[in-house]
């Protein structure tokens, strides 16, 4: 028996890449390279839930995380932060979490296949995949955790396995708000290959929740409001003004997604695996939502494929790429070797050119020190465990296991705590508003200020244990 066996390998690639982004995520926390958005407000919520505060901060918008995104989801992963209660444990199981997608991927497309060399050629491109490791290395999402709930949920209804495939279905729902038309469109795959029963269960029930999730469970808990609809204002004033101005619309489509970052942006997503998902098909419905989320609006990250937004569209890339390879092989079978090695070549470049992680980009400054980081790691320990605090965006994350810890301007109260990096004004539209802000509390006499290198400041409210 050979020791190389198929899933040797794959357990191999899985555990590396384990081993990789649990190291570089854990390093960027460490080295003050998290922040507020996206950590922080994550940290502050599962800290209060465990205190009975369920899903507060005073970070986002709505002092409770469920007016700001509807995420069930992360109930899930309150009982570790029990046990760990560290924005490591985050990181990890973040990690953990997106490695463990290929397990459920290799197993599609090995049924789908049909051939090991092919479903472990797809996998390896799933763990090198540059989207997938920007997703991982930019702090802490829930929607990451679509990635691979979507894929476990599809890999089991496409083997008739249809309770598992409905509990991971019900899991990817809850992620987020705007994973719910993802479970929506994997009912209008399964209709289009006319599995009727599934596909109209999946697709009803998903849209009934959707409504129920955006008129009545967000405004509930946001005061009245519907979570923020600013980004995609060019289409409308309103959700339903901007879906009727899509569809009616196709001038305006055409000028919203027909730009040169988001030509680019497609590129990046299909180029590293061979724009095989544009062959697969009825498959390529399943990444309608994203690039609908993506592409129609003009907020810049959703489309630069270096930040979270890319969590939908990873598990449709990935299945279409499976049903693009099977089409391509069935109709031209004296082509796999060559289309393998196109996909190989694909795969390689795209980790290459765009991975953070990749030889040519990787991170070897986390492995090292600067005064900064050491100046911030001695400033986060004065602070006491109970008092409220204020600082720079990339300490809050490292302060936010309290009730309350703002990044500085953000405050909504005086905090018991404030510290100032002088050479750090994010968060300010000016350095002079800055310079402001901080002489403000410097001056204001209930303080005991600390400069430190003429550049940090740490003000600590008199009589404070």
């Amino acid at each position: 028996m050979r020791f190389w066996t198929e899933k040797r390998i794959l357990l191999g690639m899985v555990l590396l890449y384990v081993l990789v982004f649990g190291t570089v995520t854990a390093l960027r926390h460490y080295n003050f390279q998290t922040q507020t958005w996206d950590l922080a407000a994550f940290v502050q919520t599962f800290w209060n839930t465990t205190q009975g505060r369920i899903m507060f901060n005073n970070i986002e918008q709505a002092s409770n995380h469920l007016g700001v995104h509807w995420t069930p989801w992360l109930f899930v992963l309150i009982p570790g932060y029990f046990l760990f209660a560290t924005p490591y444990y985050l990181l990890f199981i973040q990690t953990l979490a997106l490695a463990a997608g290929a397990f459920p991927l290799y197993f599609l497309a090995l049924r789908v296949l049909q051939k090991k060399n092919l479903a472990l050629l797809i996998t390896a491109g799933y763990l090198l995949y540059p989207s997938l490791h920007w997703v991982n290395t930019f702090d802490f999402h829930e929607i990451s955790f679509l990635v691979p709930l979507l894929l476990a949920a599809f890999y089991f209804l496409d083997a008739e396995r249809w309770w598992l495939g409905g509990l991971f279905l019900t899991l990817s729902a809850s992620v987020r708000e705007d994973a719910i038309p993802a479970v929506l469109f994997i009912g209008i795959f399964f209709l289009a290959r006319k599995k009727w029963k599934i596909g109209i269960i999946t697709s009803v029930l998903a849209l009934i929740y959707l409504i129920l999730v955006l008129k009545i469970f967000i405004p509930s808990l946001a005061g009245g409001e519907l979570f923020r609809f600013d980004r995609y204002y060019n289409l409308g004033a309103t959700p339903g003004e901007a879906i009727k101005n899509v569809l009616t619309d196709p001038a305006l489509v055409a000028k919203t997604v027909f730009t040169l970052p988001k030509i680019k942006y497609l590129l990046v997503l299909f180029a590293p695996v061979a724009f095989l998902p544009f062959f697969s098909g009825s498959a390529f419905l399943l990444l309608i939502p994203g690039l609908a989320e993506n592409l129609l609006t003009y907020f810049p990250l959703q489309f630069s494929g270096t930040y979270q937004y890319d969590s939908l569209l990873i598990p449709g890339i990935f299945i279409a790429t499976i049903y693009g390879l099977k089409k391509i092989i069935e109709k031209w079978p004296s082509k796999e070797k060559l289309v393998k090695w196109i996909l190989i070549t694909a795969m390689a470049i795209g980790f290459f050119a765009r991975s953070p992680v990749s030889p040519i980009t990787f991170p070897f400054q986390l492995f090292k020190s600067n005064p900064t980081w050491e100046t911030y790691r001695k400033l986060v320990q004065i602070v006491p465990d109970n008092a409220s605090v204020a600082a720079p965006t990339n300490l809050i994350p490292h302060l936010s296991n309290r009730e309350h810890s703002y990044m500085l301007g953000k405050e909504k109260i005086i905090p018991d705590v404030v510290i100032i990096d002088g050479a750090d004004s994010f968060g300010f539209d000016t350095f002079e508003n800055f310079q402001k802000y901080a002489d403000n509390y410097i001056n204001s006499g209930i303080y005991n200020v600390t400069i430190i290198d003429d550049r940090y400041a740490i003000m600590i409210k008199k009589g404070l244990k």
